[in-house]
C-alpha cells in the first residue's frame, strides 16, 4: 500500500539515483536558497491532495505534485542545466509515471553566472499504484 511517506521516498530515491550521475551528492529534497556546489538539483513535494473521494470522504486518488530545480554554472551553463533537466525528466516521466505540468523554465538569477531551471510535476495514484 502506498503512503504519503512511500510515494515521496520512492519518488526521491529513483530520481536521486538517475540524478546523481549528472550532480554527484549536490542533490536534496529541500527548497534552499543557500547552495553550495554547482551543479545542483533539488526535487521537493509541492503537496499530495486528494483528487477524488468516495461517499464516506476517503480519498480514493490522490495527486504527489512536485517541483525540480536545477541550478548550473561556468561555460555552457544553460546547455549543462538542460541536460540535467532531460535525465531528470526521463526518469520522471518514463519510470514513475509523472508528467511535466510546467517547464522547464529559465529562471534568472540575481547572479547572470548562475542559470536556474524550474519544471513541475504531477501524477494521479491510486489504490494498487506503485511508483
Amino acid at each position: 500500500m502506498l503512503t504519503v511517506k512511500t510515494i515521496v521516498e520512492n519518488t526521491f530515491s529513483k530520481w536521486g539515483e538517475a540524478i546523481s550521475a549528472e550532480v554527484g551528492d549536490n542533490y536534496s529534497m529541500e527548497n534552499s536558497s543557500v547552495i553550495n556546489s554547482l551543479p545542483y538539483a533539488s526535487l521537493y513535494f509541492l503537496g499530495l491532495p486528494g483528487n477524488s473521494y468516495d461517499l464516506e470522504g476517503d480519498e480514493g486518488t490522490v495527486m504527489p505534485t512536485l517541483q525540480v530545480d536545477i541550478y548550473t554554472n561556468g561555460q555552457r551553463a544553460l546547455t549543462k542545466a538542460y541536460e540535467i533537466d532531460a535525465v531528470s525528466h526521463k526518469t520522471l516521466v518514463r519510470e514513475m509515471g509523472y508528467r511535466r505540468t510546467a517547464g522547464p523554465e529559465l529562471i534568472q538569477s540575481t547572479d547572470p553566472s548562475i542559470k536556474r531551471l524550474v519544471s513541475r510535476y504531477s501524477r494521479v495514484v491510486g489504490f494498487g499504484d506503485t511508483i
